[in-house]
Protein backbone atom coordinates (compact mmCIF):
# COMPACT_ATOMS: atom_id res chain seq x y z
CA UNK A 1 0.00 0.00 0.00
CA UNK A 2 1.31 3.51 -0.87
CA UNK A 3 2.27 5.97 1.85
CA UNK A 4 -0.69 8.11 3.03
CA UNK A 5 -0.39 11.75 2.01
CA UNK A 6 -1.38 14.42 4.53
CA UNK A 7 -1.83 18.14 3.78
CA UNK A 8 -1.60 20.54 6.75
CA UNK A 9 -3.27 23.90 6.08
CA UNK A 10 -2.87 26.67 8.64
CA UNK A 11 -1.78 30.31 8.46
CA UNK A 12 0.04 30.14 11.82
CA UNK A 13 3.66 28.95 11.42
CA UNK A 14 3.76 27.63 14.98
CA UNK A 15 0.69 25.47 14.44
CA UNK A 16 2.09 24.04 11.20
CA UNK A 17 5.34 23.23 12.99
CA UNK A 18 3.58 21.45 15.87
CA UNK A 19 1.34 19.43 13.55
CA UNK A 20 4.29 18.42 11.38
CA UNK A 21 6.31 17.33 14.43
CA UNK A 22 3.28 15.48 15.86
CA UNK A 23 2.79 13.43 12.69
CA UNK A 24 6.41 13.08 11.55
CA UNK A 25 6.98 9.71 13.22
CA UNK A 26 3.80 8.15 11.79
CA UNK A 27 5.31 7.39 8.38
CA UNK A 28 3.10 9.77 6.38
CA UNK A 29 4.11 11.93 3.44
CA UNK A 30 3.49 15.41 4.89
CA UNK A 31 2.91 18.59 2.90
CA UNK A 32 2.30 22.10 4.29
CA UNK A 33 0.28 25.08 3.09
CA UNK A 34 0.53 28.50 4.74
CA UNK A 35 -2.89 29.68 3.56
CA UNK A 36 -6.02 28.56 1.75
CA UNK A 37 -4.83 29.72 -1.65
CA UNK A 38 -1.62 27.70 -1.41
CA UNK A 39 -3.63 24.68 -0.27
CA UNK A 40 -5.90 24.88 -3.32
CA UNK A 41 -2.87 25.08 -5.61
CA UNK A 42 -1.39 21.99 -3.95
CA UNK A 43 -4.71 20.16 -4.42
CA UNK A 44 -4.39 20.81 -8.15
CA UNK A 45 -1.01 19.07 -8.24
CA UNK A 46 -1.40 16.09 -5.91
CA UNK A 47 -3.81 13.64 -4.32
CA UNK A 48 -4.12 13.57 -0.52
CA UNK A 49 -5.69 11.09 1.86
CA UNK A 50 -6.27 13.56 4.70
CA UNK A 51 -6.36 17.33 5.09
CA UNK A 52 -5.96 19.13 8.43
CA UNK A 53 -7.54 22.52 7.77
CA UNK A 54 -7.90 25.67 9.84
CA UNK A 55 -11.24 27.41 9.28
CA UNK A 56 -10.24 31.04 9.92
CA UNK A 57 -7.78 32.10 7.22
CA UNK A 58 -7.58 35.12 4.96
CA UNK A 59 -8.29 35.75 2.15
CA UNK A 60 -9.17 32.10 1.35
CA UNK A 61 -10.71 30.36 4.35
CA UNK A 62 -10.92 26.70 5.30
CA UNK A 63 -14.44 26.20 3.97
CA UNK A 64 -13.29 27.37 0.53
CA UNK A 65 -10.45 24.83 0.70
CA UNK A 66 -12.95 22.07 1.51
CA UNK A 67 -15.15 23.19 -1.37
CA UNK A 68 -12.18 23.01 -3.73
CA UNK A 69 -11.31 19.56 -2.42
CA UNK A 70 -14.83 18.23 -2.92
CA UNK A 71 -14.88 19.60 -6.46
CA UNK A 72 -11.72 17.61 -7.18
CA UNK A 73 -12.07 14.45 -5.06
CA UNK A 74 -14.90 13.43 -2.77
CA UNK A 75 -13.26 10.68 -0.71
CA UNK A 76 -10.42 12.57 1.00
CA UNK A 77 -11.00 12.99 4.74
CA UNK A 78 -10.94 16.46 6.28
CA UNK A 79 -10.08 17.19 9.92
CA UNK A 80 -10.90 20.75 10.94
CA UNK A 81 -8.60 22.14 13.61
CA UNK A 82 -9.55 25.59 14.89
CA UNK A 83 -9.54 27.86 17.92
CA UNK A 84 -12.48 29.91 16.63
CA UNK A 85 -15.39 27.51 16.40
CA UNK A 86 -19.08 28.20 16.05
CA UNK A 87 -21.92 25.73 15.70
CA UNK A 88 -22.71 27.32 12.31
CA UNK A 89 -19.20 26.59 11.01
CA UNK A 90 -19.40 23.06 12.41
CA UNK A 91 -22.69 22.42 10.60
CA UNK A 92 -21.28 23.86 7.37
CA UNK A 93 -18.23 21.63 7.72
CA UNK A 94 -20.51 18.63 8.21
CA UNK A 95 -22.47 19.58 5.10
CA UNK A 96 -19.23 19.55 3.15
CA UNK A 97 -18.28 16.15 4.54
CA UNK A 98 -15.71 16.98 7.24
CA UNK A 99 -14.50 13.82 8.96
CA UNK A 100 -13.70 15.35 12.34
CA UNK A 101 -13.64 18.63 14.24
CA UNK A 102 -10.99 19.39 16.88
CA UNK A 103 -10.11 22.45 18.94
CA UNK A 104 -6.70 24.09 19.21
CA UNK A 105 -4.62 23.16 21.04
CA UNK A 106 -5.46 19.47 20.65
CA UNK A 107 -3.34 16.87 22.42
CA UNK A 108 -0.76 15.21 20.12
CA UNK A 109 -2.09 11.72 20.83
CA UNK A 110 -5.61 12.85 19.89
CA UNK A 111 -4.36 14.34 16.62
CA UNK A 112 -2.42 11.18 15.74
CA UNK A 113 -5.41 8.97 16.53
CA UNK A 114 -7.83 11.05 14.44
CA UNK A 115 -5.44 11.16 11.49
CA UNK A 116 -4.98 7.39 11.61
CA UNK A 117 -8.77 6.97 11.53
CA UNK A 118 -9.11 9.51 8.75
CA UNK A 119 -6.56 7.68 6.59
CA UNK A 120 -8.55 4.48 6.96
CA UNK A 121 -11.78 6.30 6.25
CA UNK A 122 -10.47 7.88 3.04
CA UNK A 123 -9.55 4.54 1.52
CA UNK A 124 -13.08 3.63 0.65
CA UNK A 125 -12.44 0.54 -1.45
CA UNK A 126 -10.85 -1.33 1.46
CA UNK A 127 -13.50 0.00 3.81
CA UNK A 128 -16.38 -1.16 1.62
CA UNK A 129 -14.79 -4.60 1.31
CA UNK A 130 -14.49 -4.83 5.07
CA UNK A 131 -18.07 -3.71 5.53
CA UNK A 132 -19.36 -6.37 3.16
CA UNK A 133 -17.55 -8.97 5.24
CA UNK A 134 -18.99 -7.48 8.40
CA UNK A 135 -22.51 -7.68 7.00
CA UNK A 136 -22.26 -11.39 6.34
CA UNK A 137 -20.38 -12.09 9.57
CA UNK A 138 -22.84 -10.16 11.71
CA UNK A 139 -25.89 -11.69 10.07
CA UNK A 140 -24.44 -15.17 10.55
CA UNK A 141 -23.53 -14.36 14.16
CA UNK A 142 -27.08 -13.21 14.85
CA UNK A 143 -28.50 -16.36 13.26
CA UNK A 144 -26.16 -18.49 15.36
CA UNK A 145 -27.05 -16.54 18.47
CA UNK A 146 -30.80 -16.91 17.93
CA UNK A 147 -30.30 -20.65 17.34
CA UNK A 148 -28.37 -21.18 20.56
CA UNK A 149 -30.13 -22.76 23.50
CA UNK A 150 -29.17 -23.56 27.07
CA UNK A 151 -26.77 -22.03 29.59
CA UNK A 152 -23.85 -21.61 27.16
CA UNK A 153 -25.84 -19.43 24.79
CA UNK A 154 -27.30 -17.41 27.65
CA UNK A 155 -23.85 -16.79 29.09
CA UNK A 156 -22.14 -15.58 25.93
CA UNK A 157 -24.88 -13.36 24.47
CA UNK A 158 -24.77 -10.54 27.06
CA UNK A 159 -20.99 -10.29 26.81
CA UNK A 160 -20.91 -9.87 23.07
CA UNK A 161 -24.09 -8.09 21.96
CA UNK A 162 -25.97 -4.99 23.01
CA UNK A 163 -29.54 -4.88 21.74
CA UNK A 164 -32.06 -2.06 21.76
CA UNK A 165 -35.11 -2.31 19.57
CA UNK A 166 -33.88 -2.77 15.99
CA UNK A 167 -30.28 -1.93 16.93
CA UNK A 168 -27.63 -4.60 17.54
CA UNK A 169 -24.10 -3.72 18.68
CA UNK A 170 -21.51 -6.49 18.23
CA UNK A 171 -18.70 -5.57 20.64
CA UNK A 172 -16.41 -8.35 19.37
CA UNK A 173 -16.48 -7.29 15.71
CA UNK A 174 -17.16 -3.63 16.59
CA UNK A 175 -20.06 -3.63 14.17
CA UNK A 176 -23.50 -2.05 14.43
CA UNK A 177 -26.65 -3.18 12.64
CA UNK A 178 -29.85 -1.10 12.59
CA UNK A 179 -32.96 -2.69 11.13
CA UNK A 180 -30.83 -5.18 9.15
CA UNK A 181 -28.34 -2.62 7.76
CA UNK A 182 -24.73 -2.33 8.93
CA UNK A 183 -23.74 1.24 9.78
CA UNK A 184 -20.47 2.74 8.56
CA UNK A 185 -19.12 4.20 11.81
CA UNK A 186 -15.77 5.62 12.78
CA UNK A 187 -14.04 4.36 15.93
CA UNK A 188 -15.20 7.40 17.90
CA UNK A 189 -18.78 7.04 16.65
CA UNK A 190 -18.87 3.33 17.56
CA UNK A 191 -17.54 4.04 21.05
CA UNK A 192 -20.05 6.87 21.55
CA UNK A 193 -22.94 4.67 20.47
CA UNK A 194 -21.80 1.72 22.59
CA UNK A 195 -21.51 3.95 25.66
CA UNK A 196 -24.98 5.42 25.14
CA UNK A 197 -26.69 2.06 24.54
CA UNK A 198 -24.92 0.43 27.49
CA UNK A 199 -25.99 3.24 29.83
CA UNK A 200 -29.59 3.57 28.56
CA UNK A 201 -31.90 4.95 29.77
CA UNK A 202 -29.53 6.98 31.94
CA UNK A 203 -28.03 10.11 30.31
CA UNK A 204 -24.27 10.62 29.96
CA UNK A 205 -22.62 14.03 30.15
CA UNK A 206 -20.59 15.31 27.17
CA UNK A 207 -17.42 15.27 29.25
CA UNK A 208 -17.93 11.62 30.25
CA UNK A 209 -18.69 10.70 26.63
CA UNK A 210 -15.44 12.39 25.59
CA UNK A 211 -13.55 10.33 28.17
CA UNK A 212 -15.14 7.04 27.08
CA UNK A 213 -15.29 7.50 23.31
CA UNK A 214 -12.62 10.06 22.42
CA UNK A 215 -10.22 8.90 25.13
CA UNK A 216 -9.21 12.27 26.54
CA UNK A 217 -10.55 14.62 29.22
CA UNK A 218 -11.42 18.04 27.77
CA UNK A 219 -12.82 21.03 29.61
CA UNK A 220 -16.60 21.21 29.80
CA UNK A 221 -17.08 23.74 26.99
CA UNK A 222 -14.78 21.87 24.60
CA UNK A 223 -16.46 18.57 25.52
CA UNK A 224 -19.91 19.97 24.69
CA UNK A 225 -18.84 21.29 21.29
CA UNK A 226 -16.76 18.28 20.30
CA UNK A 227 -19.29 15.67 21.38
CA UNK A 228 -22.11 17.65 19.79
CA UNK A 229 -20.29 17.42 16.47
CA UNK A 230 -19.90 13.63 16.72
CA UNK A 231 -23.50 13.18 17.93
CA UNK A 232 -24.69 15.16 14.91
CA UNK A 233 -22.77 12.85 12.57
CA UNK A 234 -24.00 9.77 14.41
CA UNK A 235 -27.62 10.89 14.22
CA UNK A 236 -27.28 11.34 10.47
CA UNK A 237 -25.89 7.83 10.05
CA UNK A 238 -28.72 6.42 12.18
CA UNK A 239 -31.23 8.18 9.94
CA UNK A 240 -32.46 10.12 12.94
CA UNK A 241 -34.62 13.24 12.74
CA UNK A 242 -32.14 15.97 13.69
CA UNK A 243 -34.89 18.27 15.01
CA UNK A 244 -36.78 15.59 16.91
CA UNK A 245 -34.44 12.59 17.33
CA UNK A 246 -35.86 9.26 18.46
CA UNK A 247 -32.58 7.41 19.02
CA UNK A 248 -30.08 9.81 20.61
CA UNK A 249 -31.97 12.26 22.80
CA UNK A 250 -30.71 15.38 24.52
CA UNK A 251 -31.42 16.04 28.20
CA UNK A 252 -30.86 19.66 29.11
CA UNK A 253 -28.03 20.16 31.63
CA UNK A 254 -27.40 16.39 31.76
CA UNK A 255 -26.20 15.23 28.35
CA UNK A 256 -27.42 12.53 25.95
CA UNK A 257 -29.21 9.22 26.30
CA UNK A 258 -30.19 6.40 23.97
CA UNK A 259 -33.82 5.72 23.21
CA UNK A 260 -34.88 2.54 21.42
CA UNK A 261 -36.79 4.44 18.76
Amino acid sequence: MDTPRILIVDDEPGVRFVLEKTLAAEGYHLDLAADGGEAIRKLDGAEFDVLLVDLKMMPVDGLQVINALRAKRSDAAVIILTAHSTIESAVEALRLGAFDYLFKPAAPEVIRERVREAVLYSRQIMRRTRLLGQVESLKQSLMDLDAEAGPAGQATAPDRFLRSGKLVVDKYHRSVMLDGDVLDLTTAEFDLLEALVAAAPEPITPRELARRALHYDPQEMEARQTVKFHIHRLRRKLGDDLKNPKYIKTVRYKGYFWGDG
